[in-house]
């Protein structure tokens, strides 16, 4: 990888160290450019997010949240992303304006949908003119036991696609089968990647990603460019990685 790589490894839940990092990156982005645009992913990242986001000290009228990947499902589904932020954050949570949130429209095909979010990222970053490609500042990222993240599955040819920035899948090995997803060259040209890892059920892939640097995992394969790298883990996560699990470690 030839990011900048910080390593945390943390004794207590993964979810403080990042809602603290989020809370630092977004202020951060605040102060220097006036706007904060972050990606979000769902599973368990999505749960620590709507259940702690709304704590942070921060002017959330000046937030951007956007998705990683998707599921064209119903929002009123538990298979989607946003839903579950409109269910436990936005729908008793004040502080937070529901349009800070940039959510996928699964009312389309996935094919639609793909290419509808890629126009709305690029009109939110005032980029609906050019080929360039926009720079979160923050994308939250979750990694799968089978070393996946966002929709980039193992082998699959959405790990190559090079022209688009949101693709659709609709054969994910992962049910639901019909998603849209951030791809390589839209998540790598973020100033920051972020990874969360709890529990010894990540053990062995967080070894393969940091340690082995399997290249068949698509984990491994984000590396942005001219930005930072991160990845916390605690519970067990890394167990199989050599470091002082009684302190909090830096690689680089």
């Amino acid at each position: 990888m030839s990011s900048s790589l910080d390593y945390y490894c943390v004794g207590d839940a993964v979810c403080d160290e990042i809602l603290g990092l989020l809370s630092k990156f977004g202020n951060e982005a605040i102060a220097k450019r006036g706007i904060f645009r972050v990606g979000v992913s769902g599973g368990s990242i999505a749960d620590i997010l709507a259940e702690g986001m709304y704590d942070i000290r921060t002017d959330f009228t000046k937030w951007q949240i956007f998705f990683c990947d998707e599921r064209i499902v119903p929002v009123d589904s538990k298979d989607s992303t946003y839903g579950v932020f409109e269910r436990d954050m936005l729908s008793y949570r004040k502080n937070v304006p529901k349009s800070a949130f940039f959510p996928v429209n699964c009312t389309l095909s996935p094919t639609e949908a793909a290419a509808d979010y890629e126009k709305t990222i690029r009109k939110a970053f005032n980029m609906e003119n050019t080929t360039d490609i926009p720079s979160f500042d923050l994308l939250i990222l979750g990694i799968g036991p089978d070393g996946h993240t966002a929709s980039l599955f193992p082998g699959h040819p959405l790990l190559d696609e090079k022209t688009k920035l949101i693709a659709a899948i609709t054969d994910s090995p992962k049910p639901p089968p019909n998603r849209v997803t951030m791809t390589y060259p839209l998540i790598n040209n973020a100033k920051i990647c972020m990874f969360g890892a709890q529990g010894q059920s990540k053990a062995e892939v967080l070894k393969r990603i940091l340690v082995d640097k399997d290249e068949s995992l698509p984990v491994t394969r984000v590396d942005p460019k001219n930005g930072e790298l991160i990845f916390i883990a605690c519970d067990e996560a890394d167990s199989l990685i050599d470091v002082d699990p009684t302190r909090k470690a830096k690689k680089g």
